[in-house]
């Protein structure tokens, strides 16, 4: 679905009728073929395969020339099924969109020099052989940095609402099934200012989406160089700061030594989880630095264990959500 499609006919704040979930046979019945399979044997350690099952199907890119992986568990590998629309795809788009599915899976990353690390701390060792560390990858950076940019000042519940409402209004739909992918640069930045106030991005978050948007070639080239420079290098645009930088990194290429600096809690659970007090940004840094540069699997298996409850003695910080009109209108302070 192009930006400019007239506003939903559905209230915002009200979620649209749910659909059946996408199988092959869907697939095929919308005219989309297979093109492409490869098995894979993930290495290093656990790896979760429940995400896998919980979503086979995904859109890797919409419109007239979709393509979209499917994902299978055979034998302990994992199957890797590429779909597109006719011959529309050239051989280069196909090894793209595999190599894309690959990394959605994190079936690129090998985090066995981690798991030795892990060995130093109790916790970490402990989490390491119940939860799967590998860090996923996003198929573009800019999906990533409109993410990362739509949850800066908000709560979790407010940004997933925006988010799904800006899919739903820049996203290109997958013709035939339920099936849609994340809105590109292009179609977010033909979304007028006054339209992204309506689905909850407020002014300040409107204008970091929007130079991000203008900049979107020059996001994707910076799968070209180190991780590490390439979140420096993201703190340039206006709005960007360590927080976005280093979530961005993470995401979209895969840093594993990405840390939620500037984060409203973080510190507090990272610190606590590894040395048993709370502390501030400056701790979490020392608390986390003899498993550089790992420090983003540390943080990815705290957070999985502190929504599992399995950090002994930690306090969860169970709180009430907000209280968000669904149906507000007036854009927010943010």
């Amino acid at each position: 679905m192009s930006a400019g499609r007239s506003a939903p006919s559905f209230p915002l704040g009200v979620a649209r009728r749910h659909h059946a979930p996408p199988t092959v046979a869907s697939l095929v019945a919308a005219g989309l073929k297979a093109v492409a399979t490869g098995r894979f044997v993930p290495v290093g350690g656990r790896y979760d395969v429940r995400p896998l099952r919980r979503r086979p199907v995904r859109a890797l890119r919409g419109g007239p020339d979709a393509m979209v992986a499917v994902f299978g568990v055979r034998a302990g590998e994992i199957e890797i099924t590429i779909f597109a629309r006719g011959a529309r795809s050239s051989a280069s788009d196909v090894a793209s969109a595999m190599a894309s599915a690959r990394a959605m899976v994190a079936l690129y990353d090998d985090p066995t020099e981690f798991l030795a690390l892990a060995e130093r701390h109790p916790l970490v060792a402990a989490l390491a052989k119940r939860f799967d560390c590998r860090i996923v990858r996003t198929p573009t950076v800019f999906e990533a940095f409109t993410r990362a940019v739509i949850e800066q000042l908000v709560t979790t519940f407010e940004a997933t609402a925006s988010l799904r409402r800006l899919k739903w209004i820049a996203g290109e739909r997958v013709e035939g099934t339920s099936l849609g992918a994340a809105p590109t640069s292009p179609a977010v930045l033909g979304v007028p200012p006054w339209k992204l106030h309506a689905i909850g991005i407020g002014s300040r978050r409107s204008r970091t989406l929007r130079e991000g948007a203008r900049r979107g070639a020059a996001l994707e080239r910076l799968r070209d160089i180190d991780p590490a420079a390439a979140a420096t290098k993201l703190e340039s645009l206006p709005g960007v700061g360590p927080w976005t930088a280093n979530l961005v990194a993470r995401a979209a290429l895969g840093w594993t030594d990405a840390v939620p600096v500037r984060d409203l809690h973080a510190h507090f659970v990272i610190t606590e989880a590894l040395t048993g007090v709370q502390g501030d940004d400056d701790a979490m840094l020392e608390a986390l630095a003899p498993f550089r540069p790992h420090r983003a699997r540390v943080v990815e298996l705290i957070m999985q264990g502190q929504i599992a409850d399995a950090l002994p003695g930690l306090d969860r910080m169970r709180r009430p959500l907000p209280r968000v009109d669904p149906h507000r209108r007036q854009p927010w302070k943010y």
